[in-house]
């Protein structure tokens, strides 16, 4: 809420409206201490108003408003869907599974992601609520993107391709309990506030984890514990096998590479803003005098 011309007891209240089409700037002028309970980050509501210019951006004047039964929405009316559909992911995953060798790293994978309440939120979860593969769909393209990268260093360095690949597949899998769709977001929930994904997934993962040998059990923990791959980005141990740094490395790829194409879009030429997650701004690798000359130096990148 805020206060109304520094009038005492007078406020309105200003917040932002999200779906998946974009986001507006909202405000309540009447009924603000009842509209205000309403008001929850990340919960749906319906809503009833007008939408005015100010100061040459829209904004919507609410007039009435009433919640809605989170259960009952649709995820994709209010998350952006990511460039794969759930099938093709879906296809993807099952490949990548199929080409491993009769294993238990193989038999592993294939009942945790049998489960279907653990296979469906995979293929529907986000890997992020802001910064990179914040989509839906997000989480597992980003831990297929994570495992491809894998597979070719384990064949170019000889490493454990079931180790490194359940490692890929699995070292986000905490984020399946560390998020929660609250109908309009996907927020944190308390244990994830409490514990984080790395902890949350090993103790998803403890009833199939019995099925392995105590060593490969350990390996499995340790590359999840160890994928931010330092202790001031979140990792209480750093990584200390081939196939840890490996995941390690692809995870970092692949979080980087998605946050440089999302700094990207809709920039044609020249340079981008600073970004705080990469620290850095981004050239394009055009300059703006040049985005409209014949040729490139190094040809068609597509």
């Amino acid at each position: 809420m805020v206060p109304y011309n520094n009038k005492p007891n007078e406020y309105y209240l200003k917040f932002n409206l999200k779906d998946a089409t974009g986001e507006v700037s909202g405000r309540v002028w009447q009924g603000v201490f009842t509209l205000n309970e309403l008001m929850k980050d990340g919960y749906p509501i319906k809503i009833k108003g007008s939408v005015v210019e100010f100061k040459g951006s829209l904004q919507i004047n609410v007039d009435e408003a009433s919640a809605i039964n989170p259960e009952e929405v649709d995820p994709r009316n209010f998350i952006p869907e990511g460039p794969f559909t759930k099938e093709q992911l879906d296809k993807r995953l099952d490949s990548i599974i199929e080409a491993l060798p009769k294993s238990p790293g193989r038999n592993f994978l294939c009942k945790v992601l049998g489960s279907n309440s653990i296979r469906s939120k995979f293929l529907l979860w986000p890997a992020a609520t802001s910064i990179h593969h914040n989509w839906l769909g997000g989480l597992a393209q980003h831990s297929l993107e994570v495992a491809e990268m894998c597979l070719f260093m384990a064949k170019t360095y000889k490493l454990s391709t079931g180790l490194v690949t359940v490692g890929a597949l699995m070292h986000d899998i905490g984020k399946l309990r560390e998020y929660e769709f609250t109908g309009a977001a996907f927020t944190l929930t308390d244990e994830g506030r409490l514990n984080g994904h790395m902890q949350l997934g090993i103790e998803m993962l403890l009833p199939y984890l019995e099925e392995l040998s105590a060593l490969e059990s350990a390996q499995v923990k340790h590359i999840i514990l160890s994928h931010h791959g330092k202790k001031e980005w979140g990792s209480p141990v750093l990584p200390q096998t081939p196939e840890a740094y490996a995941v390690y490395l692809s995870d970092y790829s692949s979080s980087k590479l998605a946050r440089v194409q999302a700094v990207l879009e809709g920039v044609s030429a020249g340079w981008t803003d600073y970004d705080k997650f990469l620290e850095s701004s981004i050239f394009t690798g055009e300059k703006l005098e040049e985005q409209n000359s014949p040729g490139s130096l190094f040809g068609d990148l597509d």
